[in-house]
């Protein structure tokens, strides 16, 4: 019997020392070698025409701001011709990213549409809320890097549920309550990609 134990021992120290003297079979762990999904920095030409579409925007905010019927329904209009003239080609971007950016100005320009053919003024802003949201979506999909863009927000619009806007400054000019006596208005991000 004690034989058999020392036997039993010699094998275990035989099977420790073959395992001690291999080398090193670990599989290699790879990195995560993807990219995440960016726009490319060198973009001129398609801020320049992105430019146009947003201070078509503006001149749309303004319109409401200062409750100018005509002057609402021409910037949404340009803003439009404006959507149709952006060059996605241009952009060096993940597909997800252009095909993204391509469904939110389809949504803006859906939206503009139905306030173009909107009488009702709580109507044309609701529809302006809806092209506000899209718009800061797409601002943040295509990293547009012209200027600052500043968000906003007003939380007693729409029986305070609350709607945003987009502006190129920092001064609040609330389009949803133009002649309100208090100023609704709270800065919720300033947009501002580098080139």
């Amino acid at each position: 019997m004690k034989l058999w134990h020392w036997g039993f021992v010699c094998c275990f120290v035989v099977i420790g020392l073959i395992a001690c003297n291999q080398t090193n079979n670990k599989v290699p762990i790879q990195e995560n070698t993807d990219e995440p999904l960016m726009v490319s920095k060198h973009q001129i030409k398609f801020d320049a025409a992105f430019s146009v579409f947003l201070h078509q925007y503006y001149q749309l905010s303004d319109g409401l701001y200062h409750q100018q019927m005509n002057t609402m329904n021409k910037a949404a209009t340009d803003m439009m011709t404006a959507a149709d003239s952006l060059p996605f080609q241009l952009l060096k971007a993940d597909t997800v990213i252009i095909e993204t950016a391509q469904q939110n100005v389809a949504n803006i320009k859906a939206d503009l549409a139905g306030m173009v053919g909107e009488q009702n003024m709580q109507e044309k802003l609701k529809g302006f809320a809806a092209v506000s949201q899209a718009l800061y979506d797409l601002i943040r999909t295509v990293q547009y890097s012209k200027e600052t863009v500043y968000h906003f927000h007003c939380s007693t619009v729409f029986n305070n549920a609350g709607a945003d806007w987009l502006s190129n400054c920092s001064e609040i000019q609330n389009p949803y309550l133009p002649k309100a006596k208090t100023v609704c208005g709270s800065l919720l991000d300033s947009l501002q990609f580098k080139p």
